[in-house]
């Protein structure tokens, strides 16, 4: 009796004193690493022990935000301690997750995405808003604790509001979000929002050093559609040409993702920030059909124009979810 209390003690006090890490969705944009470090800066504030780790890599929009605010390094690792407690920002989807999600303790969910598969053995803390981006669900969070973040916060919060809406032009956005960067504006000292989007945008446009296959992945998500999975790529850029002239390369990566992942459609989006367009290209007859039934566009040359549909999220995956529904 006594060895079985001392190891209950023991055990609770491990739980106690376990460190939480948080962790964004694999090929992370600026909302998910943005919100990871905005949310473990709420968390030291509040002198809870909460570190963001980086489980792959960023993209230069990203990048280029960072460099404007600190000199901090992401702690890389390629898996977490077992049994660790996590909090996932801006993701849900098992399949979009760290691996092996189900050794860990998710405590919180903060996202504003529509739910995928997911279950947890315990209780958490979950806040999932409809709005354009998680650090506008952050932000609500921060107003109802009377919580003022600090200008690097800020201009986290903001870049990352200003990339997931496309500067208010995607129709994810909200009024929330518009709210939220103009609150922010002051605390963060960005004296034109215009100008520090297009700024973000063209360092995401740069990607002259970028193989293919980092290019195709950049913004990839798998979605399993009840038995098919179907993968979508975005590439949001000021400079759609660069994708078009590389397009050989690109079908040629796709091609070999659909192989490896046993993927049952693939399409890779080619998003015109400035026009608010979307070309897309299509590998072969099953992504074809998909794109002719969701969209009831024909593809031509590997290429289907699907116009004013730059939002994956509220255009892309509901017309897709449809085909199989």
């Amino acid at each position: 009796m006594y060895v079985s209390i001392y190891n209950l003690v023991y055990l609770l006090f491990c739980i106690a004193t376990m460190k939480t890490y948080i962790v964004w969705h694999t090929n992370p944009d600026t909302d998910a690493i943005c919100s990871a470090l905005v949310w473990e800066a709420f968390c030291r504030d509040r002198w809870e022990d909460a570190t963001a780790v980086r489980l792959w890599e960023m993209n230069n929009e990203t990048a280029y935000v960072l460099s404007r605010i600190s000199e901090k390094k992401l702690q890389l690792v390629s898996e977490l301690p077992e049994w660790s407690s996590i909090v996932l920002v801006d993701h849900n989807d098992p399949q979009q997750s760290i691996a092996h999600r189900e050794k860990y303790t998710i405590t919180h969910l903060i996202d504003h995405h529509a739910f995928g598969t997911f279950s947890t053995p315990s209780p958490l803390y979950v806040r999932v808003e409809p709005v354009g981006c998680t650090c506008t669900v952050m932000y609500h969070i921060f107003k109802e604790h009377n919580y003022t973040p600090s200008q690097e916060t800020a201009y986290m919060m903001i870049s990352a509001i200003l990339s997931d809406t496309l500067h208010f032009r995607s129709p994810t956005t909200t009024d929330a979000d518009k709210k939220a960067c103009l609150e922010l504006q002051s605390l963060a000292n960005i004296k034109d929002l215009g100008s520090h989007a297009m700024a973000m945008f063209d360092a995401k446009s740069d990607l002259w050093d970028m193989s293919a296959h980092d290019i195709v992945q950049l913004d990839y998500k798998q979605y399993t559609f009840w038995n098919k999975v179907v993968a979508i790529g975005v590439m949001e850029t000021t400079n759609p040409n660069y994708a078009l002239q590389r397009k050989q390369e690109l079908l040629s990566t796709m091609q070999q993702l659909t192989n490896e992942q046993s993927l049952d459609g693939l399409l890779f989006c080619i998003v015109d920030i400035i026009n608010e367009t979307n070309t897309c290209f299509v590998i072969d007859e099953q992504s074809q059909d998909i794109v002719r039934k969701a969209f009831d566009v024909s593809t031509v040359d590997n290429v289907a124009d699907l116009w004013t549909r730059i939002s994956r999220k509220k255009q892309l995956v509901p017309a897709i979810t449809a085909v199989f529904w």
